[in-house]
This record gives C-alpha cells, sequence and structure tokens, in this order.
C-alpha cells in the first residue's frame, strides 16, 4: 500500500531542521519511501495536505498509562503523600480489566494529541501491550520491578519477577511492528544494589534496555548519599548498572560529575518538567544535559501527576523553564525542543527508525491543520519549527498515521470506540475507588 501525501508543509524532524515549505511524503507498507518536493511515482492512495503541516510523531519518553483512572486523585500534593497515600493504595486493588481500560484511554488522548511511540513503565504488562495493539499507536512497554512488601503477593519476589518479565519482553517484542520491550527496574529506592546489578546482568545478556526513575526528589538524593556510597550515579555505574543501554527518567538531582558518567555510559534522559513542577519535585538541568552531548526525551509522566498525556505542553513548558532558570532565552531553542519530542526523543527511548521523516523510517507521522490564527504569520521556512513549539497545540491535529496505518481522521480515532474507552474507564475508577474504601 502506498499513500502520498502531497503539497503540505512538511517538518522532517532531521538533524538538519529540513523544512518544505510544500512538500510531499510517501508511506510504503509501514516505511516512508519518499520526502522530498514533488513526488513523481505511482500509489494506492492521494492525500491533499495543502493547508497541513506534515512532521514526524510526537514520542513520548516517559509514562504510566494505566494512571489515567488516577487524574485528579493526586493534586496539591508532595511526592511522598502522593506515592504512598494515594497512588500504590490503588495500585495493589487495580485488576487486569483496570489496567487495560486505563491504558485504552491514554493511548487514545495520545494519538489525538500526536503522539506515535510512548515509554510506559507499569505492571500487569500484558493488558498494556494488547491495549497498545488495539488502539494502534507504538510502544515501549517496560514492565516495572521492585522490591516492596505490598507489591510482593501480587508481583513475587523481585527475583521472580524479573523472570516473568523476561519472558514477557522476549514474547512481545515486534509484536506487529509495534511493540518494543525493555526492563523496568523502579528506582534505587524501591531496589537494593544487588537487584539493580542483576536485573541490569539479565537485561544484559537477553539484549534489552532499562528504564529507571533517578533522582527524580532532593530527598532521594540526600537519603541515597547518606549511605556513603556517592551520589545514585556513581554507585550505579560502579555495580555496572550502565553497562546497558538506560533510560533515567526525570534526573533532576544530578551534579556535572553524574552527566560524566551519563554521557560517558551512554544514558538517556526522559525529562518529565510538568509533572516534576506540579509535584514541587525541581527542575531538571536539561539545557545542560544536552549540551554535555546526552540524549533527552520529552516525556508526561503519568495523569496522576501532569494531569494530561499533552506532550505540546511539555515542548513549550520544557524551553520556558530553561530559559528562566538560567536567565538565558537562547538555553533551549525551539529547533532542539522539537528534536527532543520527536527524533532526539525516539533516540532516547531506544526506538530505531522513529522520530524523522526520513526515508526508511517507520511511517509514523501526523498532520497538522495551519488554518489557525496560531499559524500565522509565518516569516521564513523555520517559522514554522517556531510555531510548533511556542504557539500551536494539540486542538490542530487532524490525521496521524502510525506503522503506515492511519489511526486519525478529522481528530477521531479509528481503531477504537473513544465513547466506550472513557464509559470503561470512568467504571474502573469507581471501582478501584469503592475497594479501598471497603
Amino acid at each position: 500500500m502506498r499513500t502520498h501525501l502531497f503539497g503540505g508543509v512538511v517538518v522532517t524532524g532531521d538533524a538538519d531542521h529540513t523544512v518544505y515549505p510544500s512538500g510531499d511524503v510517501v508511506l510504503e507498507d509501514d516505511r516512508i519511501s519518499y520526502i522530498g518536493t514533488r513526488y513523481p511515482g505511482d500509489c494506492d492512495r492521494r492525500v491533499d495536505a495543502s493547508g497541513f503541516l506534515v512532521m514526524p510523531g510526537l514520542v513520548n519518553a516517559h509514562t504510566h498509562s494505566p494512571m489515567t483512572l488516577f487524574r485528579g486523585l493526586a493534586d496539591d500534593v508532595d511526592f511522598q503523600v502522593f506515592l504512598h497515600e494515594r497512588v500504590w493504595p490503588r495500585e495493589v486493588v487495580l485488576t487486569p480489566e483496570d489496567v487495560y481500560a486505563g491504558s485504552v484511554l491514554s493511548g487514545i488522548e495520545m494519538l489525538k494529541s500526536g503522539v506515535t511511540s510512548y515509554v510506559d513503565m507499569y505492571f500487569w504488562e500484558e493488558e498494556l501491550a494488547r491495549a497498545a495493539i488495539d488502539v494502534g499507536i507504538r510502544a515501549m512497554i517496560t514492565p516495572g520491578i521492585l522490591d516492596a512488601p505490598s507489591w510482593e503477593p501480587i508481583l513475587g519476589t523481585w527475583e521472580r519477577r524479573t523472570q516473568v518479565v523476561l519472558d514477557f519482553c522476549r514474547r512481545w517484542n515486534g509484536v506487529e511492528g509495534r511493540i518494543h520491550t525493555g526492563f523496568g527496574p523502579h528506582a534505587p529506592y524501591t531496589l537494593s544494589l544487588a537487584a539493580l546489578a542483576e536485573i541490569a546482568n539479565v537485561a544484559s545478556s537477553s539484549g534489552f534496555p532499562l528504564h529507571i526513575h533517578l533522582v527524580e526528589t532532593e530527598l532521594e538524593r540526600n537519603e541515597f548519599n547518606r549511605r556513603g556510597l556517592g551520589t545514585t550515579a556513581q554507585a550505579l555505574e560502579r555495580i555496572g548498572f550502565f553497562d546497558v543501554p538506560v533510560l533515567a527518567a526525570h534526573s533532576i538531582w544530578v551534579d556535572d560529575h553524574d552527566l560524566d558518567i551519563y554521557r560517558r555510559k551512554g544514558v538517556s534522559v526522559a525529562h518529565c518538567p510538568i509533572s516534576n513542577a506540579k509535584l514541587g519535585a525541581g527542575i531538571a538541568p536539561a539545557a545542560r544535559i544536552l549540551a554535555r552531548g546526552i540524549e533527552v526525551g520529552l516525556g508526561t509522566d503519568g495523569a496522576a501527576t501532569n494531569n494530561n498525556m499533552d506532550l505540546w505542553e511539555e515542548m513549550k513548558f520544557a524551553p520556558l523553564l530553561a530559559k528562566a532558570v538560567s536567565l538565558d532565552p537562547t538555553s533551549l531553542p525551539a529547533r532542539e525542543v522539537l528534536r527532543m519530542a520527536t527524533s532526539l526523543g525516539a533516540q532516547a527511548s531506544r526506538l530505531e527508525g522513529v522520530g524523522e521523516l526520513t526515508v526508511g523510517y517507520k511511517a509514523d507521522l501526523v498532520m497538522v491543520s495551519l488554518s489557525d490564527t496560531t499559524a500565522v504569520p509565518t516569516f521564513h521556512h523555520q517559522s514554522y519549527i517556531d510555531l510548533l513549539v511556542y504557539s500551536m497545540d494539540r486542538s490542530l491535529v487532524h490525521s496521524v498515521w502510525v506503522n503506515g496505518r492511519q489511526v486519525v481522521d478529522a481528530g477521531e480515532v479509528l481503531t477504537v470506540d473513544e465513547e466506550a474507552a472513557r464509559a470503561a474507564a470512568q467504571r474502573s475508577a469507581d471501582a478501584v475507588s469503592q475497594r479501598i474504601a471497603a
């Protein structure tokens, strides 16, 4: 199947920030087979993209998709209250059906806002994968592993859980060309260094990446440092944890020596500015991390702390925070932020062939309406990148393709019944509240 999108503004998301003011993109099965000013060949379907901007699908580098069920339950509280009083008590009474319902709701929300790929850390991973398959989105699923008494009756010991995750990764990796897998050791405060070392060893021997929360709060950093093992990054390097490809979510309370370790070991970062700000956790030094040559993607985190899955808001908020903190308006330019949300985010998330409109890459792309006041005026080709980051938003997303399949048209998801999904999520949220009240 060859689909020809013609006559649109094409923002490629490549390293050169290439923009075609009137360009064509051709999708052939699940790949991009042509990009340029005028396609001379045949096709099976033609899509008039005039009046639209065609861009790579956005990549959400860190989230917990079922937590849409907890949206609005943890507002205006600190991290400890959020985790120990609002979230964990509900998570341990979730059913597989609840997890599926919450994940489908998240998938719909992401697709409608132009997110075509996301990195998920949660439990009940079979349901996470089925939800992604049904919604039609691309997912890097990293099942959570932790060592906590309240979780052991559900997940078993961390040793047993690691083997379950390994089995899942082997069975699901590559399914339909859209499911990617890895290990999700939760954090150094929920797993011992010995456990983290063994999980990294299993991931390394089986060829899967790691996705972990690192130094999200000042309290976490200080309590770890009191153990006399150096910083968290130093301790993890010492046990060989960073010998495996690692995506380190948050990385707020890092120092220059930590960043040297990240760069040397190829650790990437998922920057979640809105969630971190809402929890009062701090501001990750994204511009400084990028300046070290470290790959950084943008993430929403879970909907309990954001409270949505809208990566457009992260695109605007991330550079504004960086500029305000550094007192330097040049510290995080729009062109770099767009790459954080697309190609650089894909690289950070260990998603190969994703995040750019480039021949041979996966056909994951978004068509955004230019028929809005926020898209006017333009002064040169690069104006479109500035508009995407600073003035446009999710409401302008018109059409979305994932793996060559159109999944959104005129703002409507084509794969699942959105009304039914919203109703199912509400029933699950109500049921969870009833269980913890019982």
